[in-house]
This record gives structure tokens, sequence and C-alpha cells, in this order.
């Protein structure tokens, strides 16, 4: 920016904004009494800036402000400066390039810069014959950025460690106090436990030593006492009938693989036991070991075995044994008091004794659908398994053979009827099977209503399996087929087929109704009958 007055010597300025920095680029030639005189020092920018300041600190001590924030004065003392200069008669106006800058165009010149870095004008004198502006070579420091942020976090750590502290502290101190109290509360055998226990006055057991005139416990008898309730009784009657059975794989030594363990009971004074099929693994060829209640041991032969009843016959080699009593089952009513009785856990535990009521008769279990079970509440447990369930008479009603195992269920055991197991363990005596039951080979489940509104077919026994060599081989039989009839006779479920297959012997000619599902539109599902030779189930 250059400033012209008149004719006189032109005096060249160049300001760098920026930077606040000034030089001054003087020219050789003044006119008589407008230059500095010769030989006279010019001034330098240090002169000017002093000047500057003190104009500036005129103008703050006028409207009572402080130096570093001279605000609007400082802007009404440029203002009047440059309204001094433009009415000298003598002014030139510049080019209007180079025409002199109001406040507000100092401002937009240095894009908004504090009040503090804005140029100041200095008055002419001094060999200047206009007034100049001057900018201030500083600038006061500004704040630097991040500062708050690290003072706030050096903050917080120090508190932070100062709470660790005294907590680390007070828990030491705590630890301390209650070490003390411990001691205190369980004195040693040191002296300090004297002083505490005379502190307290703790009483002094007396001093005593074994009495041979002292106090004896004597038992009381009298002739109720002497009479056996029911429970044992019937124990006393039925227990010399109850063995346990040992069982080990098929072709091994008897000491090696074992199988397993369970009871049976002696049905003949000449060895006959009978038991259930698993105990001996449903296997003729099963290795057995019978141990007898006075603890006499014998091996055992198997007769026959029954897997649809779950019952088994085998012998021993013995003469002048207690044969159990067997009841009509047909007889027992629910809440009747039974007992069961055999080795659970093996011989380790033998002849125990455990008492219940008949909770349900005529119960069905889902693996077994030929036998109508009688449920009891006396426990039944691994190794009862064959043992007989007992009347208050100390006669058989019955054979424990299964329970629930499940901890959403307790005191759920289930024994086959003894009308029952008399019937299949008389035909496994004479004949090593069942031999007046017929089969077709086939096996199955039940498709309940539900099942059948859901996909619209008819109740009965859903086929799962055939028999390559059954009495439905060759025919036009498939897995999935429904079984609706015997004969005519309507079975909705596969207890009920089975019930009124029973009523039949091998050799008999029967009449299945089946509906098959085609699942095909351009064939419709279809109900059709097939004639059967029923087979020996052996």
């Amino acid at each position: 920016m250059a400033l012209e007055k008149g004719n006189g010597s032109e005096e060249q300025m160049s300001v760098d904004i920026k930077s606040g920095e000034e030089y001054r680029e003087e020219t050789t030639d003044y006119d008589d009494g407008t230059g500095i005189a010769e030989g006279q020092d010019p001034e330098t920018p240090e002169d000017d800036r002093l000047k500057a300041m003190d104009i500036a600190e005129t103008a703050g001590d006028v409207a009572g402000e402080d130096l570093q924030e001279p605000g609007a004065v400082a802007e009404s003392i440029v203002t009047d400066q440059l309204t001094d200069v433009v009415s000298d008669p003598e002014y030139t106006a510049a080019p209007e390039t180079e025409r002199p800058m109001s406040y507000a165009d100092v401002v937009n010149e240095t894009n908004g810069a504090p009040a503090s870095q804005l140029p100041l004008f200095v008055p002419a004198g001094n060999g200047r014959e206009a007034d100049e502006l001057f900018f201030p070579p500083f600038s006061p420091p500004g704040r630097k950025k991040g500062t708050f942020v690290v003072k706030t976090i050096l903050w917080v750590t120090s508190v932070l460690v100062v709470a660790m502290a005294i907590f680390l502290i007070f828990k030491v101190t705590n630890k301390g106090v209650e070490e003390k109290q411990s001691n205190e509360k369980v004195p040693n055998n040191s002296s300090a436990k004297t002083s505490y226990a005379e502190e307290i006055s703790i009483p002094e057991a007396p001093q005593v030593s074994a009495d041979p005139d002292g106090p004896q416990i004597s038992t009381l008898t009298s002739e109720t006492d002497k009479q056996p309730n029911l429970a044992n009784a019937a124990f006393m009657k039925a227990s010399p009938s109850v063995v346990c059975i040992t069982s080990y794989k098929s072709g091994e030594d008897y000491v090696l693989d074992k199988i397993g363990d369970g009871s049976g009971i002696i049905i003949s004074a000449d060895g006959y036991i009978a038991t259930n099929s698993h105990v001996i693994d449903d296997n003729k060829k099963t290795g057995v070991l019978v141990t007898l209640a006075n603890g006499d041991q014998y091996l055992g032969a198997i007769i026959g075995v029954d897997k649809k009843t779950d019952l088994a016959v085998l012998k021993i080699d013995a003469k002048g044994l207690t044969a159990a009593e067997f009841a009509d089952s047909d007889k027992l009513f629910v809440g009747q008091e039974v007992y069961a009785i055999g080795n659970p856990g093996g011989s380790n535990y033998s002849n125990s004794l455990t008492t219940g009521t008949v909770s349900a008769l005529n119960r069905t279990l889902s693996t077994n659908g030929y036998v109508r079970y009688i449920q009891t509440d006396a426990a039944i447990n691994p190794g009862n398994s064959g043992g007989p369930l007992i009347n208050d008479n100390g006669q058989v009603i019955g054979m424990n053979t299964a329970k629930i195992v499940n901890t959403k269920y307790e005191g759920m055991g289930f024994s086959i009827p003894s009308n029952k197991v008399a019937e299949i363990v008389n035909k496994l005596i004479r004949y090593g099977y069942v031999n007046d039951r017929g089969t077709i080979g086939i096996q199955g489940t039940t498709c309940n209503l539900y099942e059948s509104k859901l996909k619209n077919v008819p109740q009965g026994m859903v086929i799962t399996s055939i028999s390559a060599t059954g009495a439905l081989a060759g025919l036009d039989v498939r897995t999935q087929d429904i079984i609706t009839a015997i004969n005519g006779v309507r079975v909705k479920s596969s207890i009920e087929f089975i019930d009124e297959l029973s009523k039949y012997k091998p050799g008999d000619v029967v009449t299945l109704s089946i509906f098959r599902v085609t699942g095909r539109e351009t064939m419709p599902s279809y109900t059709f009958e097939v004639e059967v030779t029923l087979q020996p189930d052996n």
C-alpha cells in the first residue's frame, strides 16, 4: 500500500499482514524541507512500534480499557486518524487500488484477526509527512489446543490413584483388625488363652473318668414284641424262594465278561427258576450263576426265553428247594399293601425288602403290548428284576420287571401279574417257547386320533418293519401301511392289534384290512384286504 501527499517525496511501505512484519524501502531523493535532514538518523521500525503502543495506551486510558483489548476505542482512533489524513488539503487521492484502508477494510484484510493484532496508525512527524499504518510485530499467545483435555485426564488419574491408595490402606487395616478379632475369639494353647478364658469366666469341665458302677442301658421286651408284623411274616415266608442270578456272556468263563445281576423265583423244589428275559440278556446261551438265599451257588441252564413278555425259565441241579406260592393277581386292588424282595446291586444286598402299595392295575408300557402291568410305589432298583412282588401272606402276586428312571418321576415300578407269569412260564417249561401264540412277522406303532386327523388317515397300527421270513413276506404289504381291522374287528392301536391277534393260533388264517397312503393326486389313498396264515412265535 502506498500513501501519496502532494508532490513531495514518496515513501513506500510493504506490509505482510499474516506475519505482522514490516519493512521500509526509502527513496534517495527528498525535496528540501520535506525529507529527513542530512545527517539525521531515520526512525527505525522499533521507534514506530513504541509510538504505536503509546497511541494504543492513550486510547485505552481514555476508554478505561485494558491495553490488551483496545476494542471499539482502537477502532475510533484509527478511523479518526484516517479522516484527518483524507481531509488534509494537501492530500492527493491514491489510485483505487492504493486507497487508504478503512477500519472495516483492515478487518477484512486480516480475516477477522483479534483486536490486538489489528494495525495502528503512527502519526506524522519525525520525518513522516503522513500518518502510516503500523502492524504490531507480535500477537499475544493464545491457549494451545488440547490443554484442557490433558489437564482433565491428569486430574481424573490423580483422583483414581488417591482413591485406590485409600482403598488399599482401608483393606489392609481392616484385615489386621479381623485377624486380631479372630485370634481373640479362638484362643490357642498360649497364655493368652488362659487370660481370655478367665476374662469371660468359661466354666471348667468336671474331672471324670470311666466308672465301673456307672449306669447301664437295658432293653425291654414284651409279648407283642415277640410277634412279627405282616411285612416280616411275608418276608420270612417268601425270601427262601428268592435267588440272585449273575449272567455272563455266552461262551466265556463265568468270572469274565459279567453282564449283570438280577433276581429269580424258585417255582419247584427240583430247581426250576423263573426270571426276566432281560436278566439273562434274552439269550439261551448266556452263562448263569445262581446264588440261593443261604449262599449256596449253582450253575444254571436256560430252558426257554420269551422276549415279548420279558419272561424266562432256567434250571439248576438241586433238590429240596423251597418253592414260592403264587396268588391270583386278578383279585388285586388299588391301595393293597405289597412288598418287593430282590437283590438290588447284586449279591452284596441280596434279599432286600421294600414296601409299598398297588398304585394302579392293567398298565401298558410302550415297549411291550403283550402284558398289562401292576404299578407299585415299592422301590424297584437295578437287581430287583425277576424278583417277586408279594402280598401280606408272602404269596407271589407279580414279578418285578421295570421302573421309570427319570428325575421327573419317583416311585413308579411295574410288575408282571402272577397270572401272566404262570401262563407263559408253564409253556416255556413244556415247549421252550409260547407254542400257541401266532405271529405275522411285523412290528408297528400306533396312529392315534390326533395324528389321524392331522394326516387325514384312519386310526390303527402303522407297520414299521416286515420280516423277510414272516407271514406277510411276498404279499403286497408295505411299511407305513395302516392295519385297521382283523377279521372285521376294528383295531385302533398296536395294543388292540396284539390283543385281537392273540385270540388266534399258529396255522389260523386271518383277514387284515389295510389302508394305504399313496401320496399322489392321480391315485388317491385306498383300503384293501389281505389274507394271511399265522406262524408259530418261536
